[in-house]
Parts: C-alpha cells; structure tokens; sequence
C-alpha cells in the first residue's frame, strides 16, 4: 500500500525498498545510495555499525535540515560523537531501519523539506 503521493517536482520519491533493492524512478539500486530530492549518489560505507564522522562529508554536503540513516535490516545507535556534532550544527539525525527510512525520506519530501537519506542496504 502506497502511504505518501509522490511529489511532482522531485524525481526521487522512493517507489519501494524490498530484498535488498531500492526502487526510485525507473532505477533500481542494490547498494547503499545517498538520497536527497535531486541527487542520487553511491554511500561508500566500510560496515553500518562503525559509522564515524567521515560518512557524514558526503550527506552534509547536501545542506540539509533532517538526516535520516537507515540501517539495513537491524536498528543501530549512532555514536554520542555524531550525535552532538550533527545537532550541534543544527540538524536533525534519525536512524532508523531502511524500509522505515524509505517511507520517512517520502513523506518528509511531500512536505518539501530539506532532507538527506542515507541508505544502507
């Protein structure tokens, strides 16, 4: 069941999340993707559970208000150094399990916000 409609204006509105693939468009993707409303870019992560910093450049590079990590198919916590840091520059961080993170992504886009998702498969 569809929960969010996709937005007009934006060509990524996550289309579905299932074994391991993640549908946008026409494209499929089977690796971990950074997702903003206009960018689509490969997460060059070495494991989920050992994020540090360093995985952020990409994402905040981006500008956005709202990050949202999805974890695979296990809920993670993130490290208290990325929190403070994260919120410290004023943005909003949720980790969350990717197929939660997918329907998170679309509805924070059908609100227009300025949000990042980073997909981990």
């Amino acid at each position: 069941m569809e929960l969010t409609q996709e937005p007009k204006d934006s060509k990524n509105f996550i289309k579905n999340y299932e074994n391991s693939v993640i549908y946008i468009g026409e494209s499929s993707y089977k690796y971990d993707i950074i997702l903003s409303p206009k960018n689509i870019r490969e997460w060059e992560i070495d494991q989920i559970e050992n994020l540090s910093l360093k995985d952020f450049s990409g994402i905040l590079g981006l500008d956005p208000e709202i990050i949202i990590i999805g974890t695979g198919d296990k809920m993670i916590v993130p490290k208290r150094e990325i929190i403070n840091n994260i919120y410290g520059q004023g943005i909003g961080l949720e980790y969350m399990k990717t197929d939660s993170a997918c329907k998170t992504f679309n509805i924070l886009l059908s609100e227009e916000r300025k949000v990042v998702a980073a997909l981990h498969i």
